[in-house]
């Protein structure tokens, strides 16, 4: 068994570089035709699946559904898989946030992995509920299956594991890019690798 995530597809605020963490924003026509265009790449790369989970957030729910329709999997909202809590930086651009947090953003990047966010989350934190979320759906599977699963989920949350998995620090996570509907793939023993680490 494999786990594919995959980032919901594009918002309006995506495009203007607001930052969107538990503001629920929904897709926009790009963003629904980026969720069609996974369908076409998990096809195109012969990905199937077993069922499909996603974050509660209606971006995340509607590439989901949009997935679900064409696969015919079935797909379940799980709490932890949702985006970052970025507290008081959401609804801003990263150049506002500098403005009008500077201090809160520097004491913020000093220790990302363990500092929250004003009013919000540290990556830690992510990373636990998420692993939380996974016993979850882990439990409901057969891990041995030669089936695999969709996890619909953020920007934030998939880049924690992509910087564990890599060994790059969260001081350096903004180099590390996470696109729209495109699928990355992690074995069981690399998920298990990492919550190790954590």
């Amino acid at each position: 068994m494999k786990i594919y995530f995959a980032r919901h597809g594009q918002t309006d605020w995506n495009i203007i570089g607001k930052v969107q963490g538990t503001t629920d924003i929904p897709l926009n026509e790009n963003g629904i035709a980026q969720a069609q265009l996974l369908c076409k790449n998990l096809e195109d790369r012969d990905i199937s699946f077993e069922k499909i989970y996603t974050s509660y957030q209606a971006r995340a729910v509607k590439t989901a559904q949009i997935v679900d329709e064409h696969f015919h999997t079935g797909y379940e909202i799980v709490r932890g898989l949702e985006e970052m809590n970025l507290g008081l930086f959401e609804g801003h651009t990263w150049d506002e946030i500098l403005s009008l947090y500077d201090e809160e953003h520097k004491l913020w990047l000093s220790n990302k992995r363990y500092n929250c966010t004003p009013g919000g989350e540290s990556y830690q934190m992510v990373m636990e509920r998420l692993f939380k979320a996974l016993d979850y759906i882990l439990g409901q599977h057969d891990s041995s299956s030669d089936k695999n699963l969709l996890i619909i989920s953020h920007g934030a949350v998939i880049m924690t594991l992509l910087a564990m998995k890599r060994n790059i620090p969260f001081e350096q996570s903004h180099t590390i890019e996470v696109d729209n509907a495109s699928p990355i793939e992690f074995s069981i023993e690399e998920l298990e690798w990492i919550r190790e680490r954590l």
